[in-house]
């Protein structure tokens, strides 16, 4: 493994543990509101009342869109992309070899589109001031990682074709 290859996969599985910890914040999130109408359910009979956390639809949809395309990366990266292993497999190792090239070279095009896309995205959502709707935060900073993401997405799927069978 070259050091080029051995520093983009430490980069990217760094990427992927920082969307874990996002979503487990969104994760943390939704277990306090979901506790506090559970609360209130009980409290209300006694004449007391026990709110939703404002703003959390807010928070965890801009912490799970972060957070997925956090980890499509790694996923690449391990070769946990969509393919019919169960046809391929049996195949003879010259069509392993060319579904490997074809699907990284795939992904990575359809990846490298992504990170054009969003990136006009980004921009568009910076100029209107996009906020969210109860909390006012503004958008665009949880969109721009997302342009990394699959950034780093094509790097994996550029890096899975040294993974390839050696012999063909």
């Amino acid at each position: 493994m070259s050091k080029a290859h051995s520093f983009f996969a430490k980069i990217i599985e760094l990427w992927a543990l920082i969307g874990g910890v996002v979503l487990l914040c969104a994760v943390l999130v939704t277990v306090i509101n979901a506790a506090g109408f559970s609360a209130n359910v009980v409290v209300r009979n006694f004449g007391f009342n026990v709110s939703g956390l404002p703003g959390y639809e807010d928070m965890v949809t801009l912490f799970v869109g972060f957070s997925a395309l956090a980890m499509f990366p790694y996923c690449q990266l391990k070769g946990g992309n969509i393919a019919v292993d169960v046809f391929i497999k049996s195949a003879p190792i010259s069509v392993q070899w060319a579904s490997h090239i074809f699907s990284s070279l795939a992904m990575a095009a359809i990846a490298l589109f992504f990170v054009y896309m969003l990136s006009l995205g980004v921009a568009e959502v910076k100029s209107d001031n996009t906020e969210t709707a109860v909390l006012g935060w503004p958008v665009w900073p949880f969109m721009a990682p997302s342009v990394i993401s699959c950034a780093l997405w094509v790097i994996a799927s550029m890096m899975n074709i040294n993974q390839l069978p050696k012999t063909a």
